[in-house]
């Protein structure tokens, strides 16, 4: 009999833990940052500026609001291609960096490189954001140059690691000059 209530026990004890377990797992699925997928039209029409740019700095301060490490990069603005910004350059900020020993990392986000040069879908330039690019990394596209035609390229930025091992990937990719007018047609649809 007594070996009957240990088993009990025993096995309600795993129960407990099992619950105590998934109610954890939950917890943290309910905080997770989830990213829709958005298409290109919604991207275009998300982003208050749009710019072909280069990164010319970065630097980690603390955000105003909260204290958290941002990296804040500065980019050239080569042409706007949506929006109003009079200035040659523009500052957005991306949550996450090392600052007085603290480093903070936010998964899933992609920041820029320096000297990289790009498109980018700016969502608000008022507002800090954990991430300033409209659909975080949807917002965010590199120009990189063909090295067999000459001809500057656009890829999404997730694709910038593929494209070192498999270059026939750029047979697929927007040249520079059809990626701007597409982004046009969309603004142009919207007047």
């Amino acid at each position: 009999m007594r070996r009957c209530i240990t088993m009990k026990r025993y096995l309600s004890y795993i129960l407990f833990f099992v619950l105590l377990l998934f109610t954890f797992l939950s917890a943290d699925r309910a905080k997770a940052t989830v990213i829709l997928e958005l298409s290109f039209d919604q991207v275009c029409r998300g982003a208050e500026l749009i710019f072909e740019g280069q990164v010319v700095s970065r630097e980690v301060r603390p955000s105003p609001t909260d204290g958290k490490p941002f990296t804040y990069y500065t980019f050239e603005i080569i042409e706007v291609i949506k929006g109003a910004h009079t200035g040659s350059t523009v500052e957005l900020g991306f949550m996450g960096g090392q600052i007085n020993g603290v480093t903070l990392k936010v998964s899933g986000m992609h920041m820029p490189d320096m000297r990289e040069r790009g498109i980018y879908f700016v969502e608000n330039l008022s507002a800090q954001q954990i991430h300033p690019l409209c659909g975080w990394q949807q917002g965010h596209c590199l120009v990189i140059c063909d090295k067999q035609t000459g001809r500057d390229m656009v890829i999404p930025v997730e694709d910038k690691d593929v494209l070192n091992t498999n270059t026939l990937r750029l047979m697929h990719t927007p040249a520079l000059e059809d990626f701007k007018q597409k982004i046009r047609n969309v603004i142009e649809k919207d007047k």
